[in-house]
């Protein structure tokens, strides 16, 4: 089922309907990301919630490393479509199988996600600030 919704992105292609796009190289492969960058894979979703949902999907695991076992290469590693499909698939019917529900932890998820945001902006001002105090004092 994976397999048809990935696909190899193509540079300068865009793409109408919901979509990510997955990182296919090096030591962070399997991250999903909200904008292209090179080397990358894209999930093409039929709608907003699918792609919430796989986007949180696979999120989750790449934060918990399941993908670092399906990394190959000696100098730049890289990981294989099939391998990201087979890992998202494994996990979908584990969650499927069980109680658990990706909607009953969405708004804590959003929440969460808004909390971070606000940390960084918050120690980015700080930085700017201590910036700011060392041009003063050494001015």
């Amino acid at each position: 089922m994976l397999k048809s919704k990935i696909k190899t992105h193509t540079i300068g292609k865009t793409y109408q309907q919901g979509h990510f796009f997955i990182l296919s190289k090096g030591n962070n492969a399997g991250k999903p990301l909200r904008s292209y960058c090179a080397n990358c894979f894209v999930f093409l979703a039929d709608d907003v919630e699918e792609r919430e949902f796989y986007y949180f999907l696979f999120q989750g695991l790449w934060e918990l490393g399941f993908f670092r076992r399906c990394l190959i290469g000696s100098v730049i590693l890289f990981i294989r479509k099939a391998d990201i499909c087979d890992t998202a698939e494994e996990a979908l019917n584990s969650v499927n199988s069980g109680n658990r529900s990706y909607f009953d932890i969405q708004n804590t998820l959003a929440q969460i996600e808004a909390h971070r945001t606000n940390l960084i902006k918050q120690v980015d001002y700080l930085v700017q600030l201590r910036k700011m105090l060392f041009y003063k004092f050494l001015r």
